[in-house]
């Protein structure tokens, strides 16, 4: 689809209205899902699934063969030609404002699909975030859960199919894996670090040398990579401190106090990712726990971070009056500080029992024998309650007034409750 071009490149976008009103047929639910449709995370590739993790929390770290924003992939040169894209979309900040305006689109369909999963799970309208009151609301609500979902993720295909047409397949993928990270709060990082542009001033009182001809040289893409290898690798090696504020301070003088800042984010992340080892799917994804995927240990309960979140977006329509606003976020508090003790508890039984903790349907039919399977997907839907449920009930409180405290769970007279 051709890009809207303009002289601006803040202006650069996507042409989406041919596309999004495409009548696509939207593949339908498996009925053999043990889970509500959009109250779990779904085992298919093409399915949105994200977690609620903060950055800064060890191994939380997605690294890619670009970050999306610091480093991008090359438009395909058939994309240029059929019009697809604008020839000077190749130059690096057309590239920089065409990707944040995709992405942006992108964690908003992340966003609003979210918000219907939980309102599914809390029983009320998205809307209006109240329960429906009629057999005419309830029905309504009803087939707005079984339509609306379905809609957001084939809304988010279809933006990842014209980011293929534009960019390739392996750029697509990777793009994809970077917004469910980001929607998750996990840090992404380029698998080679950003190549900061020189700044004009160094390049003209001749930082990096002059021609045969006495003009100051200008190094491209590869050539500052050269220069700042031996940084890199040092910077990597050295902790906070004296000497490595010294050395980003000097680089900082040739490339701009901000490409230097990402140059020294990307080294800690990098070092972070390394010592936690690669893996494909975020927190959220059942993949990042089963054997066939990343294989990876679950966080504690009490390492999994909040997802922040807003009244607005928690469908909470405020009173005026200040005592029915406050007897209001006292009882949304409490019935979220309820949900997330149950799903803090249901998550240590997964993690303490693994698929003993599981029903037998999950077991044997849902997930046809696949303990291991059924058991990923367990642990990952209950990571994203906790995270939103954390999210919730700290903008509660915030609006109460109440410190961000995260109290022990409490203690459930009916742990062994199956999951509906």
């Amino acid at each position: 689809m051709p890009a809207k071009h303009s002289s601006s490149s803040a202006q650069l976008t996507f042409d989406w209205s041919a596309k999004l009103s495409s009548s696509a047929e939207v593949p339908a639910p498996n009925p053999t899902d043990s889970l509500p449709l959009f109250d779990t995370v779904a085992q298919s590739e093409s399915t949105v699934a994200v977690a609620m993790a903060m950055p800064g929390i060890s191994g939380l770290v997605q690294a890619l063969p670009w970050d999306f924003r610091t480093t991008f992939p090359e438009p395909l040169e058939e994309a240029i030609e059929s019009g697809k894209l604008h020839e000077d979309d190749v130059e690096f900040e057309n590239l920089r404002a065409l990707h944040e305006e995709h992405a942006n689109h992108a964690l908003m369909l992340l966003s609003d699909l979210h918000a219907v999963m939980d309102a599914r799970r809390a029983g009320v309208d998205p809307r209006t975030g109240a329960k429906p009151r009629t057999p005419k609301q309830q029905e309504a609500l009803q087939k707005l859960f079984e339509q609306e979902p379905k809609r957001l993720e084939h809304a988010f295909e279809v933006l990842i199919d014209v980011y293929e047409e534009a960019f390739g397949a392996e750029a697509a993928d990777a793009f994809r894996k970077a917004i469910r990270a980001r929607h998750a709060g996990v840090e992404v990082i380029s698998e080679l670090p950003p190549t900061p542009t020189p700044l004009p001033t160094a390049v003209n009182q001749g930082v990096f040398g002059f021609e045969e001809d006495g003009a100051a040289v200008n190094p491209g893409l590869d050539e500052v990579r050269d220069i700042l290898e031996n940084v890199t690798d040092a910077i990597g090696e050295m902790p906070e401190g004296n000497e490595r504020n010294s050395l980003l301070a000097k680089c900082a003088e040739d490339f701009g106090s901000q490409a230097i800042q990402e140059l020294d984010r990307w080294s800690k992340l990098k070092t972070q990712a390394d010592g936690a080892g690669r893996t494909e799917y975020d927190p959220g994804h059942p993949w990042h726990y089963y054997h066939e995927g990343d294989g990876a240990e679950p966080l504690p309960v009490a390492a999994i971070p909040a997802r922040p979140t807003t009244l607005e977006r928690l469908g909470i329509k405020v009173p005026k009056t200040p005592a029915k606003r406050q007897a209001l976020f006292q009882k949304f508090l409490a019935d979220q500080r309820r949900q997330l003790a149950e799903d803090e508890q249901r998550y240590k039984e997964l993690i303490e029992w693994g698929a003993e903790a599981l029903s037998e349907y999950d077991r044997e039919i849902a997930y046809a024998g696949d303990d291991d399977l059924a058991w990923a997907s367990a642990v990952a839907l209950k990571f994203n309650h906790i995270g939103r449920g954390r999210g919730r009930v700290s903008t509660l409180e915030d609006a109460l007034g109440l410190p961000n405290i995260q109290a022990e769970p409490a203690v459930l007279t009916d742990p062994w409750k199956p999951i509906p």
